[in-house]
């Protein structure tokens, strides 16, 4: 007589050796470490790399905002050096280029020349005295951009708030450039024109004699000289100098590196640059949305990419900028990212308690995407109470891999390995002055990139 089967529990009661094995998935291991990371974000968007447990991680901001779970589509990337910061910024451009993205970049090392170039974009070299200038007060921008710029760049070079006095003397000193160039471009030296020889009219304004009104706002025409002389003539002094047709490229880059990075004295030039460079390219960019609407079609999003962001926030005046920018990114269909070392850059740009510092800050609140490279142990506490993050997640700054991040995306937190192809890595590595075996091969690359982008352009000419 056959024994009976054992019953389904005795069956269970096995050594680990002879049970069956057991699936998962990565929504079971969120479960068991929800601390530490969630489920990925969908399909839809640009590949950014592998998740914690194995899946993909997929981006990109103007669809999860037309899913409602991001507020607006602002980044901001924070990293210890060597941790591949610049490397996703421009896997990330490059990827979007299939979605039919457009690319502004404002560059202060001058090391997007190969990206841009691949994909088919255009570097404007900005120096003292070169044959580049742009105006940063086109009037293809709106009168408030206008007005915003003016008074956030004669701040910086004051170093210091304006009276009331100074903020609408600029204004009235605009207003009166634009009457006197009648359907002629104005430029800051027509603005120093009014500031220093102040009308009837405008001294009415301020409630002074022309005399009175020309003590007031001495020392504002004289910061906006400064634009026009040294280190920064010959780039935003005059008309702009370029072609139209530039402004259509599907990428631009400002390379700002003629200025001297890091150099004593260079951040002030370097954040007035920043800010003129970009209310260049934001009147370009109203344009030419402009001109989509008026042939009833969507104006193509748009990635602004401000590397070394960290040297114009200190800039007195270009704190308020950036956070009219962000906050305005919604209206204008832009993408900021921003590009920094560590948190204590925010809390550097000012005095303890500042409002320089408050703005500073500020950008993380308007900034719906952070993503944290490795940190060092010294700048984990400040990130923790930034950020709100777990202590499992505090834990893992300090020891992330490179190339491996913390992306808080809507208050959701995912654990991601980059992931950079073998054609892109010649054109978003930035460390070969480190190295020596790969140098050769790599300007071989990239030579290759640039000399079959230029053959396609002339093939499509």
């Amino acid at each position: 007589m056959r024994s009976q089967l054992a019953p389904f529990y005795v069956s269970r009661l096995k050594r680990p050796g002879e049970r069956s094995g057991h699936q998962a998935s990565t929504a079971h291991v969120q479960a068991a470490y929800p601390a530490v990371t969630e489920a990925g974000l969908g399909s839809r968007g640009v590949f950014i790399g592998r998740d914690a447990y194995g899946g993909s991680f997929v981006f990109d901001p103007w669809v999860l905002y037309g899913d409602g779970l991001l507020t607006n589509a602002n980044t901001i990337v924070f990293g210890h050096v060597g941790f591949a910061k610049s490397a996703l910024t421009k896997c990330m451009l490059l990827r979007q280029r299939v979605f039919g993205r457009q690319v502004e970049i404002i560059d202060p090392k001058g090391e997007y020349l190969a990206l841009v170039r691949a994909m088919g974009g255009v570097v404007l070299r900005l120096e003292p005295g070169g044959g580049v200038r742009l105006n940063p007060l086109t009037r293809v921008g709106t009168r408030e951009m206008r007005e915003g710029l003016l008074e956030a760049v004669t701040r910086a070079m004051l170093a210091r708030a304006l009276s009331q006095a100074e903020a609408l003397g600029l204004t009235v000193a605009l207003r009166g450039a634009d009457d006197a160039q009648g359907g002629e471009e104005t430029c800051i030296p027509h603005v120093i024109e009014q500031l220093r020889a102040p009308t009837e009219q405008a001294a009415d304004v301020l409630g002074m004699t022309p005399d009175e009104a020309r003590v007031e706002l001495r020392e504002c025409a004289l910061a906006l000289r400064r634009l026009c002389e040294g280190p920064l003539r010959g780039m935003f002094d005059g008309p702009t100098t370029t072609g139209e047709h530039i402004w259509d490229a599907p990428a631009v880059a400002l390379d700002l590196s003629a200025l001297g990075v890091g150099r004593v004295g260079s951040d002030l030039a370097l954040g007035i640059v920043m800010a003129c460079g970009g209310a260049f390219l934001d009147a370009k960019r109203t344009e030419r949305a402009r001109a989509a609407e008026a042939r009833g079609r969507s104006a193509a999003k748009v990635i602004r990419v401000n590397d070394e962001a960290w040297r114009a926030l200190p800039v007195a005046g270009l704190g308020e900028y950036y956070q009219a920018a962000f906050k305005l990114s919604r209206e204008t269909g832009v993408q900021h990212w921003l590009v920094l070392h560590r948190p204590s850059d925010l809390r550097a740009a000012g005095d303890e308690g500042s409002r320089q510092q408050r703005l500073a800050e500020g950008l993380i609140s308007d900034a719906a995407t952070i993503v944290l490279y490795r940190l060092k142990a010294a700048d984990v506490p400040m990130a923790t109470e930034l950020f709100g993050l777990s202590t499992t997640q505090a834990q893992l700054l300090a020891r992330l891999s490179k190339g491996e991040a913390l992306w808080l995306v809507g208050g959701r937190c995912f654990r991601v390995q980059h992931v950079t192809s073998e054609i892109e890595w010649p054109l978003v590595q930035t460390d070969r002055a480190m190295t020596d075996a790969r140098d050769d091969v790599l300007d071989r690359q990239v030579a290759e990139h640039v000399d079959d982008d230029d053959r396609l352009q002339e093939a499509t000419a």
